[in-house]
């Protein structure tokens, strides 16, 4: 970890090895030093931590892995795995992004990275990535290939499954989900809250047998250890797994048993939320779009009763709801106007492209073929990276017939073609 951390510092100060010891020691020793072959000297710590302009100690402890670091390191992933809305700010911007021991700082800038994506916070995501962490995953960020500390290895984990999380990688999420289980306390709130992403994923992937039994394996130790506080998120997981079984009256009874079980929760908004989002998703995927439009309607009710923040932040959400009730209804009024709305306040990518999925559907309803094929275009590498079926099953219709009409036949045969694998895949 000394080896990492003075890469680290040397490419930040941009001095080479050779003139970071000129005078102080031939190049060759150091390798060894960096290769642990020989203990760190403190004259030459306190040497080199001058032209890098550090403390000695940030060098001599680097690869400090004591009970008492461990401890710490542990403490901080255990803060920071959490739900981000259970999380304090000014808890989180009191941990020191710096740390003698690199198990604990990178720990930290880990968990911070992870809360930053959670809230949406695209600046601090970014400035965290730029300013530190980009260096370190190119170093550590195959954890099968590393062997870290455990809170540090987990810490990896837990953030690897999120960034795939976010980009509906759920092969991905899957495999370092299932590692870190393996890390975790069987029984403690993280172990459980592993499981939840486990069968997210299981379903994800279409191993529904496989999720079933982390279901009722979680939900087992749930009753025996009497921890009902996670019964909705429980039931809110078992909704998505009997949704793509095809029992939608089960999956619509598992939310309302979610609903039910609030009373035990801790994080009741995030819950509410995930139960609004199933119930309207299920709903407008079923064409029961009135009842969708009522728990819509209802869902902002409740949303009035939060801060002003988190009214901002979930009105992208209900924008894209509207807008998929209004698709369904071929109401194109009222589509242009969700998505004009969606427009303005949009705040990630995948919301930005799914305004420019509606848009595309309004040009093509009003027989504009030329500004359809422009927007279908610009939207439809997004949907094709994140394999989002519903998306692109649309997209590749629109783009054969109108391939078609324009006698762009070597396209519109292309199109045709990934329609059908993509049917196939269902």
């Amino acid at each position: 970890m000394l080896k990492e951390r003075i890469e680290f510092l040397s490419k930040r100060k941009q001095i080479s090895r050779k003139d970071l010891v000129e005078g102080l020691v031939t190049q060759a020793h150091f390798a060894n030093i960096l290769a642990d072959r020989y203990p760190l000297p403190e004259d030459l710590a306190e040497a080199i931590a001058s032209r890098l302009a550090v403390k000695p100690s940030y060098l001599l402890h680097a690869a400090d892995q004591s009970e008492e670091t461990l401890e710490r390191a542990e403490a901080i992933f255990a803060q920071l795995s959490m739900p981000a809305s259970a999380i304090p700010e000014d808890t989180v911007h009191a941990l020191e992004d710096r740390d003698d021991a690199l198990t604990v700082e990178l720990t930290t800038a880990l968990m911070k990275a992870v809360y930053y994506q959670q809230l949406n916070d695209a600046a601090a995501h970014e400035y965290i990535h730029t300013s530190y962490l980009n260096f370190y995953l190119e170093k550590y960020g195959r954890p099968d290939d590393v062997d870290l500390p455990r809170p540090l290895a987990k810490a990896l984990l837990y953030y690897k499954v999120q960034y795939y999380r976010s980009k509906l990688a759920y092969v991905d999420v899957l495999t370092h989900a299932t590692r870190l289980s393996e890390l975790a306390l069987p029984g403690s709130e993280f172990w459980l809250s592993v499981q939840n992403i486990k069968m997210e994923a299981y379903i994800q992937v279409k191993q529904y047998e496989e999720a079933k039994q982390v279901f009722e394996q979680t939900m087992r130790h749930v009753y025996d250890q009497r921890l009902f506080h996670r019964l909705s998120g429980l039931y809110v997981a078992y909704s998505g797994y009997c949704f793509a079984m095809g029992l939608v009256q089960e999956a619509l009874s598992a939310l309302t048993m979610a609903e039910a079980n609030l009373v035990y929760a801790g994080n009741q908004g995030d819950l509410v939320t995930a139960i609004a989002n199933n119930r309207i998703v299920m709903l407008t995927m079923t064409g029961e779009l009135d009842k969708a439009q009522t728990e819509i309607e209802r869902f902002e009710t409740l949303l009035m009763q939060e801060s002003e923040e988190t009214q901002q932040a979930m009105k992208p959400l209900i924008c894209v709801y509207r807008c998929e009730v209004a698709l369904g209804r071929k109401h194109w009024g009222m589509l242009a106007q969700s998505v004009d709305q969606l427009l303005k306040c949009a705040i990630t990518e995948d919301q930005q492209m799914s305004g420019t999925f509606y848009q595309s559907h309004l040009a093509l309803a009003h027989g504009n073929r030329e500004a359809f094929m422009e927007q279908a275009l610009a939207c439809l590498p997004y949907f094709e990276s994140t394999q989002h079926a519903m998306r692109l099953e649309p997209l590749y219709e629109g783009l054969a017939v109108v391939s078609e009409d324009q006698r762009r036949y070597k396209e519109a045969a292309m199109y045709y073609k990934k329609l059908v694998y993509l049917l196939r895949k269902k």
